[in-house]
């Protein structure tokens, strides 16, 4: 993935979509997944749902992921958030599933989704890997009809990750990155809520619910 050298607006120095640590660029926007290392061994020993995270009731099947993480959202839903300028997405294969950026390196502003589909531990992942170390941590009965988490690693933060249980075994993590202009003006974990919202409706359409 090419990494924009502007000012850091991804998720601090340590954020982490479910195994997937974000690595900000010295002055840039991207954060870059980095697979933390667990124990093949315990995670398969578990049952899921395990350490607290919920249950996915009615879950969506992979098929309904497009190939490339680039398709998950239409052109129009990226102008939306990002402006006309927006840039087209960056796709990049990292240790947890595919992954895509829209960055637009004059604003700030950035999207980034990740299929977390390699872990095979869904939320359970998040709640045991992440939970106790967030300092922002929200979880959302609902987005779209899925169990959700908002967090940040760093209260400071000014970028927030939305990651989405579609099944007990695989979520999409979302964060709406806002510009450098309304940083601290707006609720980043709210823009990033409705980004996945976004996302889970279109993937909901190409189950055909």
């Amino acid at each position: 993935m090419t990494r924009i050298l502007s000012s850091v607006v991804g998720l601090g120095l340590a954020v982490v979509l479910t195994a997937c640590a974000a690595t900000p660029v010295s002055n840039g926007a991207a954060p870059r997944g980095t697979s933390t290392k667990s124990d093949p061994a315990s995670s398969s020993s578990k049952a899921l749902p395990h350490s607290g995270a919920p249950s996915v009731a009615d879950p969506l099947p992979e098929s309904a992921l497009p190939a490339d993480p680039c398709q998950a959202f239409t052109r129009p839903q990226i102008v939306e958030a990002l402006g006309e300028d927006a840039p087209e997405g960056e796709r990049d294969d990292i240790a947890t599933g595919p992954w895509c950026s829209w960055q637009d390196s004059t604003t700030g502003a950035a999207v980034f989704v990740n299929y977390i589909t390699a872990t095979r531990e869904g939320l359970s992942n998040l709640y045991r890997n992440t939970k106790p170390g967030a300092a922002v941590w929200r979880e959302i009965s609902s987005v779209g009809g899925f169990p959700a988490v908002a967090f940040k690693t760093h209260e400071d933060e000014s970028s927030c990750s939305v990651t989405v249980g579609l099944a007990d075994e695989y979520t999409v993590a979302v964060v709406l990155a806002p510009s450098r202009a309304k940083q601290g003006d707006v609720d980043a974990c709210a823009l990033s809520e409705r980004m996945a919202g976004t996302l889970v409706d279109n993937l909901r359409g190409r189950a055909g619910r």
